[in-house]
């Protein structure tokens, strides 16, 4: 079991970067760690948010929620964005190669390129303080350019919160399992009854519920049971 911070970038008066036809990306980002939440602790994680709805959170805020709460892991999801529309792709960034950081990385380009059909943009390396600051592994999810007007169209924010979440029970030996809580079905009768047994002596019955009233079952009755023809 592990301690994961997922980071929704952006939220609240900064939007992060908008599409053509206006969907958001603070908004497709905060979607997606609800879905990798969701998975993550049907699965035996612990996962805390740094945001829960569309509020504005400085990168020092989010720093600190994730290093008091000595996180195991930290994952910050994005969109990416650029004036050419026509470019698109998945990239990672961390702080720095040859640790866990980039052993995570590594999982989680592989989930997306594969999933998303994307180009791979690699794993680059950033010195930005959301990266260099925690004291845990931390990467920055950069899942596709919502510039481009087809990503835009056809992205699904729930897709992505699965990725991720399957990327990261990687990370942890394991794998992602998905099964519907059953909710317990409500009964439509009022009231039950517990059988004790059957007998074809009339005596007999009533000696037992006798005997079952002296031992405390004060409802307790013969009923006539029809024998089948």
């Amino acid at each position: 079991m592990a301690k994961w911070v997922l980071d929704a970038g952006h939220g609240g008066s900064d939007s992060g970067a908008v599409g053509k036809y206006g969907r958001r990306e603070a908004d497709i980002v905060l979607e997606a760690v609800y879905e990798t939440k969701r998975l993550l602790e049907r699965n035996g994680e612990v996962v805390l948010l740094t945001r829960a709805s569309d509020v504005y959170l400085d990168v020092k805020d989010r720093v600190d929620i994730a290093n008091n709460w000595n996180a195991d892991y930290f994952v910050s999801f994005h969109m990416n964005s650029f004036v050419d529309n026509s470019v698109s792709g998945t990239e990672i960034v961390i702080f720095e190669k040859g640790n866990k950081s980039e052993e995570l990385a590594r999982f989680l380009k592989d989930e997306l390129l594969a999933n998303l059909k994307s180009k791979d943009r690699g794993i680059k390396e950033a010195s930005y303080t959301i990266l260099r600051q925690t004291k845990m592994p931390a990467v920055i999810i950069e899942a596709e350019f919502i510039s481009n007007e087809d990503v835009e169209k056809n992205f699904s924010a729930i897709k992505y919160g699965y990725m991720v979440a399957r990327a990261c029970l990687a990370m942890v030996n394991k794998v992602l399992i998905d099964i519907p809580i059953k909710k317990p079905k409500t009964p439509t009768r009022e009231g039950w009854r517990i059988c004790i047994g059957y007998y074809r002596d009339y005596e007999e019955a009533e000696d037992e519920v006798i005997r079952l009233q002296n031992e405390g079952f004060k409802d307790v009755y013969v009923v006539p049971y029809p024998e089948d023809n």
